[in-house]
């Protein structure tokens, strides 16, 4: 809609508390030298524009899968060097916020961007990293139940899987959604419905075991170009964070695992017992990723 450009309409409440009082000629006219002070109001009145050159596209104006590979892998090696070279965190890794440029040769090149939720793991802890942070349909198992304690870069990883499952079920825009009629029968609509509680527990369902996660990537769109990519990447992407082979039983899964009974009874977070495995784990996610990347120089030599 249209919005009122003034200086009253953007400052609202506050407008009055810097505002001045208008000094006004005297009842003896302008030439008097007599001032008298006006009871009504003026607003300083400074206003700034500023204007930006655009350093990036949307990802939905990209238009097939492996040069959202490519893209995203640019942006997770970003987070990698960020991460371990500076010792910052993202925490919101999402659709919105990962952008595309595109080089002189026709290859893309991925931005990461926003880092409005990112904190200074070096610092001491504060209050803004006890809060959830994110985009809901992408917003991690851990984050969703409120353990920011175990947040770590595992956490972006898991929401840049939840990307590529995002893109690969609904496309990059309206041209290549689904239709309405498939739509109200994805499963992954669930992820953003309902209570924190039942998305957390949809996303536990769906990322626990291969079978449940192939039950969502089956409804990936199919008119998708590379589409056949895109699964076999998130199903890549997933194995290496919860069912890593190089990693105890303890470590691996989406559920609290228990053992025992009564007081001998064990409950053991695979989430936590990932996080002291984080580096390695990252180091992994980032080789699928690249290695996914390198393949979409090989489909674009082949289209050539």
């Amino acid at each position: 809609g249209i919005v009122e450009d003034t200086t009253r309409s953007m400052l609202g409440n506050i407008f009055r508390r810097v505002s001045i009082q208008q000094e006004s000629p005297g009842h003896d006219g302008e030439n008097s030298g007599d001032t008298k002070k006006d009871p009504r109001l003026v607003p300083f009145r400074i206003h700034k524009r500023i204007v930006t050159t655009p350093v990036g596209k949307p990802l939905r104006l990209l238009n097939c899968p492996s040069k959202l590979v490519k893209v995203m892998a640019d942006a997770m090696r970003a987070h990698h060097r960020i991460r371990w070279d500076a010792d910052i965190l993202h925490r919101d890794i999402s659709s919105n916020n990962v952008l595309f440029y595109e080089t002189d040769d026709g290859d893309v090149q991925g931005l990461l961007i926003d880092f409005d939720h990112a904190i200074d793991l070096s610092a001491v802890k504060t209050k803004c990293h006890l809060d959830r942070s994110g985009t809901l349909p992408f917003m991690s198992i851990t984050n969703l139940a409120k353990q920011v304690d175990l947040v770590t870069g595992l956490d972006d990883w898991e929401s840049a899987l939840y990307v590529f499952s995002w893109i690969g079920t609904y496309g990059f825009n309206r041209e290549l959604a689904p239709d309405p009629a498939i739509r109200n029968k994805l499963h992954i609509r669930k992820w953003c419905e309902g209570s924190l509680d039942d998305i957390t527990n949809t996303k536990r369902d769906n990322l626990g075991t291969a079978n449940s996660f192939y039950s969502l990537t089956d409804q990936f769109l199919q008119k998708l170009p590379n589409v056949e990519l895109l699964e076999e990447l998130v199903h890549e992407l997933r194995t290496t964070l919860f069912e890593n082979p190089n990693l105890a039983l303890e470590f691996r899964g989406t559920h609290l695992i228990i053992d025992g009974y009564g007081t001998d009874e064990t409950v053991t977070n695979p989430f936590e017992k990932r996080t002291t495995k984080e580096r390695e784990l990252m180091d992994s996610l980032l080789q699928v990723l690249e290695s996914f990347a390198d393949r979409t120089k090989d489909l674009r030599l082949i289209k050539k």
